[in-house]
């Protein structure tokens, strides 16, 4: 039987999915989900009242844990996540209790596991409305909570910032610290701890990013991203010609941001040691 998949019960289905002591089918005619035991009628896909929603076990949580640890940029972050994967019984409280080491790293997680079972619910769907000789829908933009704006604050550089800015610095430079451009940019926690900072050196229309700095425990989640992006958005009005930046080996995964920003490579820095 015929059924629309409405947001509110997209809701009920993810909820069902994620409980393991019971099983699910969907009311086709009330468009509810019923407790197998109670419903009554055959369940297959045949179009009778009630069908079994998507499946989705302890294996299939397993492994997007596994997926989300291994895509996940910081290098500290993925460590720990990969880690907690490894401790057999108890594997999804470690895997809780490692997300809480790192701030935000927790809504990102949400949101990609939401993100992930959503596409499952649609394949289903689609698979329904393949059999009833009907179209398929496509998927709704991914419903992403603004993390910047409810967890980081962003605002301009002020001048009693000055000793974190120089300590984040000297932690990100692994104590062999350069000259600290002009900072622009910082941004904190919602309960005002630090966290990143853009700096700059400006020589008639042409801006050099000197410092784009983000605590280690923060990378990963696009804070680097989004402090660049908000300096670009500042400078339309303040007749910059060209920006500059210096990308570090060990950072080159962030070209990519580059790229999308209409940077382009203009020349290839090497550099020989010398004891």
């Amino acid at each position: 039987m015929y059924f629309e998949l409405t947001p509110a019960l997209i809701e009920d289905i993810l909820f069902c999915m994620e409980n393991q002591t019971a099983r699910f089918v969907l009311d086709t005619e009330n468009s509810l989900i019923v407790d197998k035991n109670g419903a009554t009628g055959r369940e297959d896909s045949g179009g009778d009242r009630y069908l079994p929603i998507p499946e989705w076990n302890s294996s299939d949580g397993f492994h997007l844990m596994e997926s989300f640890a291994a895509g996940f940029r910081n290098p500290l972050v993925r460590d720990a996540l990969q880690a907690s994967l490894e401790q057999g019984r108890g594997v999804f409280r470690a895997f809780k209790a490692a997300l809480s080491e790192f701030p935000g790293v927790e809504k990102h997680w949400l949101a990609f596991k939401r993100r992930t079972m959503r596409r499952t619910i649609m394949a289903w769907y689609n698979a329904l409305r393949e059999y009833w000789k009907m179209e398929k829908i496509g998927e709704e933009p991914d419903e992403t909570e603004d993390l910047f704006s409810e967890d980081f604050i962003f605002r301009g550089y002020r001048a009693k910032d000055a000793d974190v800015v120089n300590a984040l610095h000297n932690t990100c430079r692994a104590g062999k610290p350069h000259d600290v451009g002009e900072p622009v940019l910082v941004v904190e926690t919602a309960s005002h701890d630090f966290v990143g900072f853009i700096a700059v050196k400006r020589e008639e229309t042409i801006l050099s990013i000197c410092n784009l700095e983000v605590s280690p425990e923060y990378r990963g989640l696009g804070i680097g991203s989004e402090l660049c992006s908000r300096l670009i958005q500042t400078l339309e009005q303040d007749h910059v010609s060209k920006v500059y930046m210096d990308l570090p080996v060990e950072f080159e995964g962030f070209s990519r941001f580059l790229y999308r920003s209409s940077f382009k490579p203009v020349a290839t820095r090497y550099c020989l040691e010398l004891q």
